[in-house]
């Protein structure tokens, strides 16, 4: 299913899209070199949170070092804890043993969008979107820090999970942890964290020493410290009580932000993420290996990190479905379709006989975008599985573009040997718009069967079925839905249940494709 932007999405996405005052890190680009398991890449950045997923050794740990070493700060900036400095450099991540072969030849650009610059020809009002680079020459240092834009950034590795009863400070610290000042964020810290594990805590606070702190709280008059606590109860404390301490439009870098949390309480952390974000202007890039923190992220916020044959792939705006089909290895059928969004899925399970289903799986991706990326990274990949691509009816006529996108993104010499090979791999779904609106626009051609399958008569069908018609692209199932008592994907299923009964011929080209990619 296609994701729907909320409001608060798009207030989040039109702040992003137009603020300058707080550094937003808007592009990363690996322009030279190897920096562990990463060749080079270009991400780009269009929403405030971004979360990249991966299987294991795909650079995801890597990318976050080097987003944490985008910015500098000033001496007065925010600590984060347990830190002699406010800002990262490579050797925070980078630790080199003897044997160790050193990094060197690498070029690291970042786009930020910044109303500090130095006023130069091409930025004479010191405001706009430019590149900063790092550089680390061949038998060099990188170059240097203090030259790069200030920002407050903290990074959170998975050690915030850690329980205090496993912490060797804590533990040597038990006696010595004593109530500090009272920083004003406690209370919401405490509102938040209870919303999302549906308890509720009369009080929060922290106790500390030196540079160690220890959270204590009280639910229903039991008082009890974080040495009691599961991993995840400390981790949403430790989460949310650096993003409120932080100043207004930090930048927080966090590795497996659902770390310790169950599925219900990971829907309700990337809620509150949005909400923090907009409320204190925050950006957040984190990794994930959660299917639910993707899917309550707009497409474009949606990274997926691979390694095909040495290289690093990046593909922006993939399904969770297909995202984590992939890190599951399900590449076991004959054949691997793969559409735009649930519309195409439930289409061709609709009008594909049951020999035929059984034989394949059909993956949403998320876009005609995302679908010639899934066609570049395949055409590089040395063993090759069998996948085929079918784009909507109205991709149709941008059939040249969207092959010379995926060929730009393959990054191969050879054109003509590329283009043959996708449009081999290629095909549409019927009709010359979008999917909805050709779905709805042929079904009604037949009202009776299609009226009897939705409990109306015909004059109330076709009356819906105009409605549905002028709700606006994408809209249609949920307008025809309201109307006739039944969700959005009842509504579809019912209609491409018609149209594969009523309408076989219109699937005859796509079904005999698909057969002969079969044989």
């Amino acid at each position: 299913m296609k994701y729907g932007e909320s409001h608060l999405d798009r207030n989040l996405r039109n702040w992003f899209t137009n603020d300058f005052s707080c550094g937003l890190l808007r592009q990363v680009v690996l322009a030279e070199g190897r920096l562990r398991g990463l060749t080079p890449f270009s991400l780009d950045i269009d929403f405030p949170i971004t979360a990249v997923a991966g299987k294991n050794g795909a650079g995801k740990s890597t990318l976050l070092a080097m987003i944490c070493c985008a910015f500098h700060n000033r001496k007065n900036g925010f600590y984060p804890s347990n830190r002699r400095q406010n800002y990262y450099t490579f050797a925070d991540f980078f630790i080199q043993h003897i044997e160790d072969v050193p990094h060197s030849g690498i070029k690291i650009d970042y786009k930020i969008a910044h109303d500090n610059w130095r006023k130069s020809k091409e930025c004479p009002s010191g405001v706009g979107i430019f590149y900063q680079n790092r550089k680390k020459k061949r038998g060099g240092k990188w170059n240097d820090y203090s030259g790069r834009v200030d920002r407050n950034v903290v990074y959170m590795g998975i050690e915030r999970i850690v329980p205090h009863v496993e912490k060797s400070q804590s533990k040597s610290y038990v006696r010595s942890f004593a109530q500090g000042e009272e920083q004003g964020w406690e209370c919401e810290v405490r509102d938040v964290v209870g919303g999302i594990l549906g308890k509720c805590y009369d009080e929060f606070k922290y106790v500390s020493h030196s540079k160690y702190r220890l959270p204590i709280v009280s639910v229903a008059g039991h008082r009890y410290s974080g040495f009691h606590m599961g991993a995840g109860e400390n981790a949403l404390f430790e989460l949310f009580s650096t993003m409120h301490a932080v100043p207004k439009g930090s930048l927080l870098v966090v590795d497996e932000i659902e770390l310790g949390l169950h599925a219900e309480a990971q829907y309700k952390l990337i809620n509150e993420l949005k909400e923090l974000c907009k409320k204190r202007k925050l950006q957040i890039v984190c990794t994930t290996h959660s299917r639910e923190v993707f899917s309550c992220l707009p497409s474009d916020a949606r990274i997926f990190l691979e390694n095909i044959n040495g290289k690093t792939i990046v593909s922006q705006g993939i399904s969770p479905d297909f995202a984590f089909s992939k890190m599951n290895n399900r590449y076991l059928v004959e054949l691997n379709i793969l559409v735009e969004d649930d519309v195409a899925k439930t289409l061709l399970l609709s009008a594909f006989p049951r020999n035929l289903r059984s034989r394949l799986s059909i993956e949403v991706i998320g876009s005609a975008a995302a679908l010639s990326r899934q066609l570049a990274s395949e055409f590089i990949r040395e063993n090759k599985s069998n996948i085929f691509v079918v784009f909507d009816g109205d991709q149709r006529k941008l059939e040249k573009n969207n092959v010379e996108h995926a060929y730009k993104m393959s990054e191969t010499s050879c054109e003509i040997q590329f283009s043959e090979w996708a449009k081999e791999h290629m095909s549409y779904l019927p009709g010359e718009s979008w999917p909805e609106k050709w779905i709805v626009e042929t079904a009604i051609k037949k009202e009776d069967p299609l009226a009897a399958l939705l409990g109306t008569d015909t004059d109330e069908l076709l009356d819906i079925c105009h409605k549905g018609l002028q709700s606006g692209k994408h809209r249609e199932f949920f307008t025809i839905g309201n109307e006739l008592g039944l969700s959005r994907e009842e509504t579809m299923q019912r209609f491409c249940l018609h149209l594969s009964q009523s309408f076989p011929e219109e699937f005859d080209q796509l079904r005999d494709t698909i057969r002969q990619r079969l044989l």
